[in-house]
């Protein structure tokens, strides 16, 4: 009898893990991600010199490129490393487009706190969203708009235009953090831009081209921006603690871009971007750990409008979801092992309608008329 508990919880928790390894590798990505955001805002803050945000470009996407070309070498992707020739123009795109979005993070980490700086990163799939509509389609619904509008109120109380209130330790001026936020902005275009050209490419191109693209791009930008530019200089690590957390943020970046491309190959998007909120928790936990901050009023007021709106349209697009909105299949890791020169392909219904498949003739039925 103990025996069949211990097989049934086997089972259960067996059948469990199945029906939510997409989930938990997702939310291990949001894990490397806020640890990446925190070894970054140590360097940016606490070091003497100071590191800039274009090193730290530079250093987490120097290793990504590394280890993404390694991966790809070794697991055979088709059409590496340039990509098919008919997308090549909307992989540069995103390559850009993601440089300007992560620029924008660990610059507005100088100066705002981790959660501001993460709070308004969540601005991106509105953006995408309307980008989405203009340029292939999307339906960008009525909620999606006022739930936008919303959120910039959010922005302007994480903002704190006022001169009574600094941040942090009180060293950050209120011209710095209102810069930090408008740079913040430009970084949430950046990462809309980037989302929407990947809509764009779809699965014309395997998921690790784009990443790659988007590595090697932001190396060779960081890098020219450090060698030209006479305000950037490169710091060079003085102590063992600055060694590893250099490294730290490369290997975080891969890994976050790994789990985040295999959880997204289980799970629905929906489910899926349900776990960035846990991006917020880990933010507020580790200011609390770290620099032992809490944030004021209007950082939560802030805070709560943008993820308040957020939810709001989590929730509305999940009421109106039907069974034939998608036609999706999920691909499982001995499928991508078994046939590792196929992207995974996920198809929907308004691809179909774009994209319409000459359909079958009916069979032609011969009758064979009696003699007379």
């Amino acid at each position: 009898m103990f025996g069949s508990i211990l097989l049934r919880g086997k089972t259960i928790a067996q059948t469990w893990y199945d029906a939510n390894v997409g989930l938990l590798l997702f939310a291990m990505g949001q894990l490397f991600s806020s640890s990446m955001n925190l070894f970054a805002r140590i360097l940016e803050t606490t070091s003497d010199p100071p590191y800039n945000a274009m090193q730290i470009v530079f250093t987490r996407m120097s290793i990504t490129t590394l280890a993404c070309t390694f991966y790809i070498w070794i697991k055979g992707v088709p059409d590496a490393p340039l990509g098919p020739k008919e997308v090549r123009p909307l992989l540069v795109a995103r390559g850009l487009t993601g440089f300007f979005g992560l620029f924008g993070m660990y610059y507005s980490l100088t100066y705002l706190s981790l959660s501001d700086a993460t709070v308004i990163s969540f601005l991106s799939p509105t953006v995408a969203g309307f980008a989405c509509s203009i340029f292939i389609n999307e339906k960008f619904g009525r909620v999606d708009k006022i739930a936008g509008f919303i959120s910039f109120f959010g922005v302007i109380l994480i903002a704190q235009p006022t001169p009574n209130l600094t941040a942090g330790d009180g060293t950050v001026t209120t011209g710095q953090r209102l810069g930090a936020v408008g740079v913040a902005l430009l970084g949430v275009l950046g990462a809309a831009g980037a989302f929407t050209t990947i809509r764009c490419i779809g699965q014309r191109a395997h998921p690790l081209i784009s990443v790659n693209y988007f590595a090697v791009i932001c190396t060779i930008v960081s890098s020219c921006a450090l060698t030209l530019s006479p305000s950037l200089h490169f710091v060079l690590p003085r102590a063992a603690w600055q060694w590893a957390l250099l490294f730290s943020i490369g290997i975080c970046g891969f890994c976050y871009q790994f789990l985040l491309t295999a959880g997204l190959q289980r799970e629905k998007a929906g489910r899926a971007g349900n776990m960035l909120y846990l991006q917020m928790f880990l933010a507020f936990l580790f200011e609390k750990l770290v620099w032992n901050e809490t944030p004021n009023w209007m950082e939560y007021a802030g805070s709560g409008i943008i993820l308040g709106s957020a939810v709001w349209v989590a929730v509305s697009k999940r009421k109106t979801e039907t069974g034939y909105d998608k036609i999706s299949t999920t691909v499982t890791a001995d499928d991508i092992e078994s046939q590792p020169q196929r992207p995974t392909e996920t198809y929907e219904l308004s691809d179909m309608t774009a994209n319409p498949i000459t359909p079958i003739p009916p069979p032609v039925t011969v009758t064979n008329n009696p003699r007379p």
